[in-house]
C-alpha cells in the first residue's frame, strides 16, 4: 500500500505537467513555422526584385582578328598583304561596325598573283585589296537568293566604280569582273554584322588591269585597192642619143609584119634558085656531049 501511495503523486504530476509540455512544444512549432514562413517570403521578395529589375547588358563579344582568322582558315598570303598595306586593316575594321563582307583568295591562287600585286602603285595595291570587301553583311543565305551588282570598299562616285557582280546557281555563289570569275569555296565567319568567305580566283577591276584580248583571230579589215599610179606619156626617143634608141620610121619604110613577109619569101626563092642549078647545069653538059 505504500507503494503505491508514492507512485501516484508521481503519476498524476506527470498528468498535470503534460498539457504544459503540449503548449510549449506547439509554441515552439509555431514559431519555427513563422520563422521559416519570415525566411520563405523573403526569397520571394528577392526573386519578385530580382525579375523586376532591368537585365543587365550582355558583355560586348571581343573583337574579331580579321587577319588571324584569314591565316588560319587558308587565306594567309591575302591576310599579309591586308596587315601590310596602307590603311586597308583599318579600312576593313572601321567598317564591321556598320556591316561588312570580306572575299579571301585562298593561297593556292594568291601566291602566285603577288608578282603582279608588287608592281602596282600604292593607291593601286589600296584599292585591290578593298576590292575584295563589301561594306555591307551578307549572309551566305542572302548570297545565293540575289544576283546583281554591288559595290566594294574600293567604290569611290563614278570616277572609280569598282562593281563586281554577284550570281547564283542553286548552292554555287560566283563573283564576276570582266576579267575574272570566282567561286565561294568556304566560309570563315558568317556572324552579323560580319562574314567572310574564301574565294578561288583573285578578283581584278577592270579600272587597274587591260580586259584579256579575245583568243578568236579577229579578221583583218578590207584593204582598199590602191590608187593606179599615173601611166607616164612615154617620149619618142632622140636619135643618135641612145645606142638602144630607134630611129624613126622612114616614110617608105614596110610595117614590121609585112617586111618580115617578104624577106621570108626572098629566103623560099633562094633556096630554089640553088636547089635548081644542079640540074640546069647537067642538062647543059648534056646539050654539050650531043653535038
Amino acid at each position: 500500500m505504500r507503494v503505491r501511495q508514492q507512485r501516484f503523486p508521481f503519476i498524476t504530476l506527470l498528468l498535470l505537467c503534460f498539457p504544459l509540455f503540449q503548449a510549449a512544444a506547439a509554441s515552439t512549432v509555431r514559431s519555427s513555422h513563422a520563422s521559416l514562413d519570415k525566411i520563405h517570403n523573403r526569397v520571394l521578395a528577392a526573386r519578385s526584385a530580382a525579375a523586376k529589375a532591368p537585365a543587365a547588358p550582355a558583355a560586348p563579344d571581343a573583337p574579331v582578328n580579321l587577319t588571324s582568322l584569314m591565316a588560319r582558315k587558308g587565306c594567309a598570303a591575302f591576310a599579309n598583304l591586308l596587315a601590310s598595306t596602307s590603311d586597308a586593316a583599318q579600312t576593313f575594321a572601321s567598317s564591321v561596325d556598320g556591316g561588312l563582307t570580306a572575299f579571301c583568295p585562298i593561297d593556292q591562287v594568291m601566291k602566285p598573283f603577288l608578282p603582279t600585286f608588287k608592281n602596282l602603285t600604292p593607291d593601286g595595291k589600296l584599292s585591290l585589296i578593298l576590292y575584295h570587301a563589301l561594306p555591307v553583311y551578307y549572309s551566305i543565305a542572302s548570297l545565293r537568293t540575289g544576283n546583281g551588282v554591288v559595290n566594294t570598299l574600293a567604290t569611290d562616285g563614278a570616277a572609280k566604280n569598282y562593281n563586281l557582280t554577284v550570281q547564283n546557281e542553286g548552292e554555287q555563289v560566283t563573283l564576276k569582273t570582266r576579267l575574272t570569275v570566282a567561286t565561294i569555296t568556304a566560309t570563315l565567319i558568317d556572324k552579323d554584322p560580319l562574314a567572310i568567305y574564301a574565294v578561288d580566283e583573285v578578283l581584278r577591276p577592270e579600272e587597274l588591269f587591260k580586259p584579256a584580248e579575245s583568243t578568236a583571230p579577229t579578221p583583218a579589215p578590207a584593204q582598199a585597192p590602191a590608187p593606179e599610179a599615173p601611166k607616164k606619156k612615154k617620149k619618142a626617143p632622140k636619135a643618135g642619143k641612145s645606142e638602144k634608141a630607134l630611129a624613126p620610121a622612114g616614110p617608105q619604110e614596110q610595117p614590121g609584119d609585112q617586111k618580115a613577109a617578104d624577106e621570108s619569101a626572098a629566103a623560099r626563092n633562094g633556096l630554089s634558085m640553088v636547089m635548081a642549078m644542079p640540074v640546069a647545069t647537067a642538062a647543059l653538059a648534056m646539050a654539050v656531049s650531043l653535038f
